[in-house]
C-alpha cells in the first residue's frame, strides 16, 4: 500500500471516527436530558403527592367536623323533643289545676250554703254573722267564731295552694317554651353550617381528584420518559461500542503503513510511532478496565463500604434500606423517602390513603410523623406499617436519627389516614 493510500485511509477513519463522536455526543445529551426530566417529573409528583398529603388531612378534618355537627344535631333534636314533651305535661298540670280551683270554689260555696241551712233564716243577710248570731251561749259563741275562721282559713289556703301550683306550671311552661326556641335556633343554625361543611368537603373531594389525575399523568409521562430514557442508553451503548472499534481501525491504520519505499530511518520512526500508539492503546484499556472494576464495585456493594447488601441499592442507616429489608418487593433507585410514593406509582404501585398491615408508609418532606418528629424538609422519610387499629397503625422504622439505626423502631401513630401508602 502506498504512503498516499495510507494517508487517504487515516482521513477517512478520521472523518468517520469524527462522525461518530458526534453521534455519542448527541446520544449522550439525549440521555442526559431525559434523565434531567424524569428527575422533575418524579420531583413535580413528589410535590402532588405532598399536596394531596395535605388536601387529605384537611379532607378528614372537614369529615370529623360534619360529623361532630352531625351528633349535635341529633342532640339538639332530642332535647327539642323532651321539651315539647314537658310543655305538654306542664299543660295537663295546668288544666287539672285550673279545674281543682273551680273544684275548690264549688266546695266552698256548698260549704257555705250548707251553714246557712243551719242558721235557718237570714237574720243579717250575712251567712257568716247570722251563725255568729244564733250562738246559744259565749261558749257556743266562741266555738262557731273558730268554726268559721277555720273555715275560712282552710279554705283560702286550699285556694292559695291550687293558684300557686297553676302559677308555677304557667311559668314552667313558659320556661320550656322559650327553651324550645332557642334549641329550634341553635338546630337552624347547625343545619346551615352542615350545609357549609358538605359543601366545602366536596369541593375538597374534587381538589383531590384534581391532584390525582395530576398524578396519573405524570405517571404516563414518567413512563413514556423512561422508555425514552431506555431507548437513549442502548443508542449511545451501540455509539461507543462503534466509537471503540472506529478508533481501533484507525490507529491500526496508521500503524501498518507500506515501508517498501522507505528508509530504514523511516522504519525506525514507523516502528517508534507503532509503539506510542500501541502504549496509548494499551493505557486506555488499561483505564477501561480501571473504570469496569471500579464500576462493579459500586454496582454490587459488598456492605464494607457503604453498608449495602444484595438486592439492596440503600444506603445501610438509612430509612429507605430499612424497608427495603423488610419489603423486598419495594423497587429499587425509588430515590428519596418522600419521593417513594411518585416511584412506586410509576412501577404499577397501588397508592393512596389508606392503612393497611404489610404496606410502606410514605411521610413528604416536612410532614409531621404523628407529631413525634418531622421528616426532613428535603428527603422525607418512609417506614414499614405493622398493623392498623381503627384510625390508628403501628409502624417499623430505621434511620441515623434513632437508636437502632439499621431498624425496627417501632411507634404507633394516630390519624392515619393523613399518610400515604404503597401497597404490593
Amino acid at each position: 500500500m502506498s504512503f498516499k493510500k495510507v494517508i487517504t485511509s487515516v482521513i477517512v477513519m478520521s472523518m468517520v471516527a469524527v462522525s461518530a463522536l458526534n453521534t455519542v455526543a448527541a446520544n449522550a445529551a439525549t440521555v442526559d436530558e431525559t434523565q434531567e426530566a424524569i428527575t422533575n417529573n418524579k420531583s413535580e409528583t413528589a410535590k402532588l403527592l405532598k399536596d394531596i398529603a395535605t388536601a387529605n388531612a384537611d379532607n378528614i378534618k372537614l369529615q370529623q367536623q360534619i360529623t361532630d355537627n352531625t351528633t349535635k344535631i341529633e342532640t339538639t333534636k332530642t332535647n327539642i323533643d323532651q321539651s315539647t314533651q314537658k310543655i305538654a305535661t306542664l299543660k295537663t298540670q295546668i288544666t287539672s289545676a285550673k279545674a281543682e280551683v273551680q273544684k275548690r270554689t264549688t266546695v266552698l260555696k256548698a260549704q257555705l250554703v250548707a251553714l246557712q241551712k243551719q242558721t235557718g233564716d237570714t237574720v243579717s243577710g250575712n251567712v257568716y254573722f247570722d251563725f255568729v248570731l244564733n250562738s246559744k251561749d259565749f261558749s257556743d259563741l266562741v266555738a262557731r267564731s273558730f268554726t268559721v275562721n277555720k273555715l275560712n282559713q282552710a279554705s283560702k289556703s286550699a285556694l292559695e295552694d291550687v293558684k300557686a301550683a297553676k302559677a308555677e306550671y304557667s311559668n314552667l311552661m313558659t320556661e320550656q317554651e322559650t327553651t324550645k326556641s332557642n334549641l329550634q335556633s341553635e338546630k337552624t343554625s347547625l343545619e346551615a353550617q352542615q350545609t357549609d361543611l358538605k359543601a366545602m368537603k366536596a369541593k375538597s373531594d374534587q381538589q383531590q381528584d384534581a391532584l390525582n389525575q395530576k398524578v396519573n399523568d405524570n405517571k404516563a409521562t414518567l413512563e413514556a420518559l423512561q422508555t425514552q430514557y431506555d431507548e437513549a442508553a442502548s443508542a449511545l451503548k451501540v455509539a461507543n461500542d462503534t466509537k471503540a472499534k472506529e478508533t481501533k481501525v484507525v490507529k491500526t491504520a496508521v500503524s501498518t503503513k507500506d515501508t517498501s519505499d522507505k528508509a530504514e530511518a523511516t522504519s525506525t520512526s514507523n516502528d517508534s510511532k507503532a509503539s506510542t500508539s500501541s502504549k496509548i492503546e494499551n493505557k486506555t484499556s488499561d483505564n477501561s478496565e480501571s473504570k469496569k472494576s471500579n464500576d462493579d464495585s459500586d454496582s454490587q456493594g459488598d456492605g464494607s463500604t457503604h453498608g449495602n447488601v444484595a438486592g439492596n441499592s440503600y444506603a445501610w442507616g438509612q430509612c429507605t434500606w430499612y424497608v427495603k429489608q423488610v419489603a423486598p418487593w419495594a423497587g429499587n433507585n425509588w430515590g428519596n423517602g418522600g419521593q417513594w410514593g411518585a416511584s412506586a406509582s410509576a412501577a404499577g404501585f397501588r397508592v393512596d390513603h389508606t392503612p393497611s398491615a404489610g404496606a410502606i408508609i410514605v411521610f413528604v418532606p416536612g410532614q409531621s410523623v404523628g407529631g413525634q418528629w418531622t421528616a426532613d424538609p428535603t428527603y422525607g422519610h418512609v417506614g414499614y406499617v405493622q398493623s392498623v387499629s381503627g384510625s390508628s397503625v403501628t409502624i417499623t422504622q430505621g434511620g441515623m436519627g434513632f437508636a437502632n439505626a439499621a431498624g425496627p423502631n417501632t411507634a404507633t401513630l394516630s390519624d392515619g389516614g393523613s399518610y400515604m401508602y404503597i401497597h404490593r
